[in-house]
């Protein structure tokens, strides 16, 4: 059986998905906690599977180490290393992502 990574979120992902969460709870609680769900999911998935997605090549990310993974309208941009999986932001895919890093 595969070890799972713990996984450590950055403030600025943590206020990233309660912004998020906060938005869809605006039109439909329901759908809010159906997507909470499911990113929990995703991040419980990555945890396990951590290169699952995309070693980023843009020169600020690539330095850093940084993986991507999209999630529906969003990415999830993490690092790891033996031990931990630390997502950084998880960032609506329509936005210019870049000037976040």
């Amino acid at each position: 059986m595969r070890k799972k990574l713990d996984v450590r979120f950055l403030p600025a992902a943590e206020e990233d998905i309660a912004e998020i969460i906060d938005y869809i709870a605006l039109d439909n609680v329901s759908a809010a906690s159906t997507f909470f769900d499911k990113l929990e999911k995703k991040f419980e998935y990555l945890s396990e599977f951590p290169q699952a997605g995309i070693k980023r090549t843009e020169k600020e990310l690539s330095k850093a180490g940084y993986y991507s993974l999209v999630f529906g309208n969003y990415i999830i941009f993490y690092t790891f290393d033996s031990g931990m999986l630390t997502v950084h932001r998880v960032l609506s895919s329509y936005r210019d992502y870049l000037k976040f890093f």
